[in-house]
């Protein structure tokens, strides 16, 4: 039988995000926090539309907003709280290496004061100028892993082992915030601000295990060991690029990574904006 993922779900068909009403913003929402990750295809927008998209729908809770403009690179590209994915100028180093790992997106979560680290940041990449193929000449994707099948897909003595865990998270390395020591404790078993619904928390591979804070190495073998068994038990879901897609995902239910492509052959060109839901 073939693996049918809740994510993914294509939302809005025929619509502009930049002419929406208020009741197709709140069916949006709702299919976000029920899908974990839906896609808007076939969309047209600038930088300042997508901006003024998140903040209509979400609110105005953006992380960054002191970008200055690339004289280089068109406006309608550029915004305050948007930023550029891949390779806008023919680089041949890809700005996005680093989310080729799995990973959930933090920014300034765990620096922020009353936001939890499974707080309803939701993350929205624009695919302007896609690749054909990665580097596995493979059309080019996204991998999506649910956290809350993941946990579902636990047995019960698991469940009840990590529900008394928790991790320290600090901001992602590649953060300005990026600190030596973790900033916030959060549980490995989360529940889903929306649906209620448990699911699992990890962070990127620079979360440290509660009690495990003097014990580096004990600490990775434990994350390491904890993310394999979830891959071996959990599908991946594959977003296929197309140009124009809009792809939005809800970071406190999946974690996801980004596929190596050959940029010295094919040019991406991506807009990233991320929010918390504040409405």
């Amino acid at each position: 039988m073939q693996y049918q993922s809740r994510l993914g779900v294509e939302v809005l068909q025929g619509c502009s995000l930049t002419n929406l009403k208020d009741e197709q913003r709140h069916e949006f929402k709702q299919s976000l926090w029920e899908h974990g990750v839906v896609v808007v295809r076939q969309q047209s927008i600038t930088a300042s539309q997508l901006e003024e998209f998140a903040r209509l729908t979400f609110g105005e809770l953006m992380f960054g907003g002191s970008r200055s403009l690339d004289p280089d690179i068109s406006p309608e590209l550029q915004s305050r709280f948007v930023n550029i994915l891949g390779n806008p100028k023919g680089e041949t180093e890809p700005s996005e290496k680093f989310a080729w790992k799995w990973h959930q997106d933090k920014d300034g979560l765990p620096r922020t004061e009353g936001l939890d680290m499974n707080a309803l940041y939701v993350v929205m990449l624009y695919g302007v100028e896609v690749p054909p193929l990665d580097i596995d000449r493979q059309p080019h994707s996204t991998q999506f892993l649910d956290l809350i099948e993941a946990y579902n897909n636990l047995d019960d003595q698991q469940k009840q082992q990590l529900e008394s865990l928790s991790l320290y998270h600090k901001a992602p390395i590649f953060s300005k915030e990026a600190i030596d020591i973790p900033t916030k404790v959060h549980p490995i078993v989360s529940t889903h601000k929306v649906t209620g619904k448990k699911g699992l928390y990890l962070g990127i591979d620079t979360a440290v295990p509660v009690g495990m804070e003097d014990k580096s190495e004990e600490a990775k073998i434990f994350t390491k060991s904890l993310f394999e068994s979830v891959l071996k038990s959990t599908p991946i879901y594959y977003h296929i690029w197309q140009k124009g897609d809009v792809v939005f995902w809800d970071n406190s239910q999946v974690m996801h990574r980004g596929i190596p492509y050959d940029a010295t052959k094919y040019k991406r060109i991506a807009l990233r904006l991320g929010v918390v839901n504040t409405y």
